[in-house]
């Protein structure tokens, strides 16, 4: 994601856009072990089953998502003073612009070449140790940094360059690490304190005291507000799913239905929360103050979370 900045640049679109057009891609994600693939474990149903349905709703989502960003975009493109961000950095989005457009890239070369292949091996390596060895965020970043260095001395940036890029890339995230850490603190506090057991439980306790139809938004709710304090997605479906599950069944709803509830509510809010650390870092990297990313994301947000608890009621009558 990150690397697509310099990519709008050049093309003269607005950098700070690039998180705006791919952040719905995220949202109602249709296969991922890490999430989907460990609620329907612990549903006991089918693994990755309901993909068609997913699809859909993906796809209705990717949709409002491209038609919201391309009215905004010929918005501001015909009134500048317009866009959210115009006051913000504006000698700085300037400088940046000028650079990308005035670089003059190389042909295709030999170490471009061996760069690439050690990009597809690095993923490659990182879904082996995934499936093989149980891998997660820790042992992929320390790969990725790995071939970072690799790869920026391979690129003729040299021992001292490859490093002064890197202090420079850590330096635009630092304030949105910051935020996760001072947030985590929060989660922490929770966590050990057996707080959050107290808050699933009573958030979740009204549930099976609601009509059919009325809990399944509760569901998507809830979920929707505990991705606030358990930013992890598969953190989130093993808290909650072990006390979703009997609830679907005492309503004799479809577990898939509470699977998508997770899915949907876990994801959205990801957009928003500022204890999601990708989110934050991405900001923070586009140069996008909070403040300013919250005034454009609530309205496709209510749109995709309309869009979701409609899917969510058709597929409990399906």
């Amino acid at each position: 994601m990150f690397g697509h900045i310099p990519e709008f640049s050049k093309i003269r679109l607005n950098s700070r856009k690039a998180p705006y057009i791919v952040v719905g891609c995220f949202c109602v994600y249709i296969i991922n072990p890490f999430t989907v693939g460990i609620a329907q474990s612990i549903a006991e149903v089918p693994l990755f089953s309901g993909w068609g349905y997913r699809t859909l709703i993906y796809l209705l989502v990717l949709l409002t998502g491209i038609l919201y960003v391309m009215h905004y975009a010929k918005k501001v493109k015909a009134h500048p003073e317009k866009s959210l961000l115009y006051d913000v950095n504006v000698e700085e989005r300037r400088t940046m612009s000028d650079d990308v457009l005035d670089t003059k890239f190389d042909s295709f070369r030999k170490r471009h070449a061996v760069i690439l292949t050690i990009l597809a091996a690095t993923i490659i390596i990182n879904v082996y140790g995934i499936f093989k060895y149980g891998w997660f965020l820790t042992q992929m970043s320390a790969n990725f940094l790995i071939m970072g260095i690799v790869v920026g001395i391979i690129g003729g940036l040299g021992i001292n360059g490859t490093f002064d890029a890197l202090l420079e890339g850590m330096k635009d995230i630092l304030f949105g690490a910051m935020i996760v850490g001072f947030a985590k603190a929060i989660v922490v506090v929770l966590t050990s304190g057996k707080i959050i057991d107290t808050i699933v439980f009573h958030m979740t306790d009204f549930i099976d005291h609601l009509p059919a139809a009325f809990s399944v938004v509760a569901m998507f709710l809830t979920q929707l507000v505990l991705n606030f304090f358990i930013p992890s997605g598969s953190g989130q479906a093993m808290t909650t799913m072990p006390i979703m599950v009997p609830i679907s069944d005492l309503l004799g709803i479809n577990r898939q239905v509470a699977v998508l509830a997770f899915q949907y509510g876990d994801a959205i809010s990801n957009n928003i929360i500022p204890t999601s650390a990708s989110l934050m870092g991405l900001l923070a990297v586009a140069g996008i103050p909070y403040n300013k990313w919250l005034k454009f994301v609530w309205k496709i947000s209510a749109i995709w979370v309309l869009i979701c608890l409609g899917g969510l009621i058709v597929y409990m009558y399906l």
